[in-house]
């Protein structure tokens, strides 16, 4: 049964366009609201302030005009409520809530009383339906009487709304017009800024897609990119790096064990040739298959310790970390490499404390140093010195140190020290060394969580291993 296809991958850019859409739509919604709220209240304020005015000019007309011709003289002091039907109102109730007086643009239509009695000296504002059947807007006071026992009267003035409420929509829609032409305009900056911003990650990618894997690039991190994407950059140049080292690696690894293997291989089918031709020769013959069987050996060698290094530069290997002296773990290898020292005539300097005790893997870092001391003895010159020394380090871990002379050694072999099958004489290996000490003394330190540097210093090469823990 066939997997279902995957489904289409999201679009960062679709994604930066929609979210700043919505988060700006958001801001101009909220914008548009404050807006209206504030035009909104100042309208009503404008227009309560206005009827406030003619509350006070129609109050104290009254209280100065307490006769019948109160209307005509307040007629010709404000002409606006004389015309019938205009847009402007104004009535007087008594306390007991007959109407006193109303103005002559109500047509003996009364004007809606407020939905409740002002307070004194509190003016009431409230909507309510003109006597022309427009909506208005209207202010309620209560009237101090000049005159000893006096009745309390109430005085409700009003005008028209509507010209207001055009204005209101008027300002509504220019806002609303104005938001969702700001929204578009928004949009569009907003793809084209995201389209510009997105342009160097697309050559970047378009350049990668064009990477030879038989050609190593060059720094990747080199191509022009904005400061928040030079860290991606960085890293994935990195990543490069590392792969194409790797794959340079295991081509020169190919070569190398081509190589290492069909010298072996030569020796044993001479050997073999050579029995074959002699066939008297019984001490030939055993001479040839010693030859063959030494041969074979070197070539176990070999192998044992590729897959030991496979093992454990994919990571299959565990270490198990025991506690151990390291003392004791340098004399026993120092007594068990005495014999081969001696043949090349190389004594040992070693100043290690003893009872040193530390938490490693027993197996792995015997392997290390055994690799160190034994790569010491096979290129120091005969007759020289092997230095050991041990060394706390400030945080208390510890460094363990390895020299030999090495007057061949040069500065630039330095930096392949450390690979499979490399030798300064080009000659191929010995019969106790293949040319994978140190590489397997770098992937077990690895493995351990350790520091294996190489050094030359004066013609001396120095390796240190770093970060051992004491107990």
């Amino acid at each position: 049964m066939s997997s279902p296809e995957p489904s289409r991958a999201p679009s960062l850019q679709r994604r930066l366009v929609i979210e700043l859409s919505v988060a700006l739509g958001l801001i101009l919604v909220l914008l548009f609201l404050v807006l209206d709220r504030l035009v909104d209240n100042e309208l009503y304020a404008r227009m309560d302030s206005a009827l406030l005015e003619r509350t006070h000019t129609i109050s104290a007309f009254l209280d100065t005009h307490p006769g019948p011709a109160e209307l005509g003289e307040l007629g010709r002091l404000l002409p606006e409520y004389e015309v019938p039907g205009h847009t402007d109102f104004f009535e007087v109730w008594n306390a007991d809530g007959t109407s006193r007086s109303r103005s002559p643009s109500s047509a003996d239509r009364p004007l809606a009383r407020p939905p409740q009695t002002p307070a004194e000296g509190t003016p009431l504002y409230f909507d309510m339906t003109l006597p022309d059947g427009h909506g208005g807007r209207a202010v309620a006071t209560m009237l101090e009487s000049r005159t000893a026992g006096g009745d309390r009267r109430m005085l409700v003035v009003a005008t028209e709304r509507e010209p207001h409420d055009r204005l209101e929509r008027r300002i509504h829609y220019t806002l609303m017009g104005g938001i969702a032409l700001a929204l578009a305009l928004a949009v569009l900056i907003a793809l084209l800024a995201v389209r510009r911003g997105l342009t160097p990650l697309l050559r970047f990618g378009e350049r990668i897609a064009t990477l030879d894997d038989t050609q190593p690039p060059a720094r990747i991190a080199a191509e022009p990119l904005p400061r928040e994407l030079a860290p991606f950059a960085r890293a994935l140049g990195t990543a490069f790096d590392k792969l194409y080292a790797t794959i340079e690696r295991e081509r020169r690894f190919s070569r190398d064990v081509a190589h290492e293997l069909r010298t072996p291989l030569t020796e044993i089918r001479t050997s073999i040739e050579t029995a074959v031709r002699t066939p008297g020769d019984s001490e030939g013959t055993r001479a040839a298959f010693a030859a063959s069987i030494g041969a074979v050996e070197r070539m176990q060698r070999a192998i044992d310790a590729l897959l030991m290094l496979a093992r454990h530069e994919a990571g299959l290997a565990h270490p198990a970390f025991d506690p151990l002296d390291l003392s004791a773990l340098l004399e026993s290898l120092l007594d068990a490499l005495g014999t081969y020292a001696r043949e090349r005539d190389i004594r040992f300097e070693c100043a290690c404390p003893p009872n040193l005790w530390i938490r490693s893997d027993v197996g792995s870092l015997e392997r290390i140093v055994s690799n160190l001391l034994r790569n010491a003895i096979e290129y120091a010159p005969a007759g020289s010195r092997v230095d050991i020394g041990v060394e706390a380090r400030n945080d208390g871990a510890i460094t363990l140190h390895v020299a030999n002379p090495a007057p061949n050694l040069s500065a630039e072999d330095l930096g392949h020290v450390g690979q499979r099958f490399w030798r300064k004489s080009p000659s191929g290996g010995t019969a106790a060394h293949a040319g994978l000490g140190l590489a397997l003394a770098l992937a077990l330190a690895r493995n351990l969580g350790l520091e294996l540097h190489f050094t030359l210093e004066r013609e001396t090469f120095h390796a240190r291993l770093l970060a051992l823990k004491p107990l």
